[in-house]
């Protein structure tokens, strides 16, 4: 197995950190700080085969981390917004542009509108077939996931649970996902772009009889209450104590918030004043969390 760790490619929401276009405060921060208030879009990578999140700064990303896309195996795909799935990456997968070993396939998961997008993609690239489940030219295979329904991933020794994600309430197409995630004999939770968890999602954690050795959380909103959507402030508070309720979350997890948006107007700095003495650690690109 490898090592496991989560490693935390990009901590900013859709726009970047400093965002493009931008001249706001908290952008003109960054810009003088640099270093850990510098953030490209979110994503993780677990170990070598698996990515959660695969949005449009995944070549900065790989270039930066010295990461093999080449070796991946599976993408666990939050939800369809661009900063979290940008499709138009895997047209490279054909061979016409790179050379992809007979026997390495990259399997694709995510709820309704992943899979959506995805076809979508398929299609526009000359390929209707993609919307009937074939994507063998680019060494490809998607599944759909369902809220609560276990997917095994067996040559990673790993599990994902999905959950409903709080988010794009309004998109009735769409089946945006947080997950917690087992991986060998530990479990973490993978939880940006969501509000508030749902009754479903404490009903199904609180039967899981886990204990979670890692948390990101969302925080989009960095000190504002936000509920709905995204969540951030008392609302993340409230996210970690809930959690300890259930017995999930105790003083050996590491728990991290992260997807910063710079409309919430905090630097590095700022986020760990707020946080840290509630025992929550800030996310920053390339920042490495053991399991």
């Amino acid at each position: 197995m490898s090592e496991q760790k989560i490693q935390v490619l990009g901590s900013a929401a859709a726009e970047g950190i400093p965002a493009i276009f931008c001249n706001c405060d908290t952008c003109q921060a960054a810009w003088r700080n640099g270093g850990k208030d510098f953030r490209l879009r979110t994503s993780y990578q677990l170990g070598e085969f698996v990515r959660i999140d695969f949005g449009p700064d995944a070549m900065a990303q790989e270039m930066r981390y010295k990461l093999h896309s080449e070796n991946l195996r599976h993408i666990i795909v939050t939800h369809s917004h661009e900063d979290h799935f940008e499709t138009s990456l895997f047209a490279y997968r054909k061979q016409c542009f790179s050379k992809v070993k007979p026997d390495n396939v990259l399997n694709i998961y995510g709820g309704a509108g992943v899979v959506r997008k995805i076809s979508l993609f398929a299609w526009q690239s000359g390929k209707n077939i993609g919307f009937h489940g074939d994507f063998s030219c680019w060494q490809m295979k998607v599944h759909e996931l369902y809220p609560f329904e276990p997917v095994e991933l067996p040559d990673v020794d790993m599990t994902i649970y999905p959950l409903k994600a709080n988010h794009m309430a309004q998109v009735s197409t769409e089946e945006p996902m947080i997950y917690v995630i087992r991986w060998g004999a530990k479990y973490l939770m993978i939880a940006n772009d969501t509000g508030y968890f749902c009754d479903e999602d404490w009903e199904f954690l609180s039967k899981m009889n886990i204990k979670l050795s890692a948390v990101l959380n969302d925080c989009t909103g960095c000190f504002f209450d936000n509920r709905n959507n995204h969540m951030s402030g008392q609302y993340v508070l409230d996210t970690k104590k809930r959690l300890e309720e259930l017995g999930l979350v105790d003083a050996n997890t590491r728990y991290f918030v992260n997807h910063f948006s710079h409309n919430g107007h905090g630097t590095h700095a700022q986020l760990e004043e707020y946080y840290n003495p509630h025992g929550i650690g800030v996310g920053y690109d390339g920042l490495e969390i053991p399991l």
